[in-house]
């Protein structure tokens, strides 16, 4: 494995996680949308409580 330099590994140090933030936004997404599919097409279907 190739050494990095102190100005390299400061850069990487410094950047903000991207690919951390995409993935949550992605489980974020999935997790919306399975409430939402709980919410409309399970819960609401039933009609009011009797």
């Amino acid at each position: 494995m190739s050494q990095l330099t102190p100005e390299e590994e400061q850069k990487i140090l410094d950047s903000s996680p991207v690919g951390t933030f995409a993935l949550l936004l992605v489980f974020a997404a999935l997790m919306l949308a399975g409430w939402g599919y709980m919410f409309f097409y399970m819960f609401l279907e039933h009609g009011p409580v009797n």
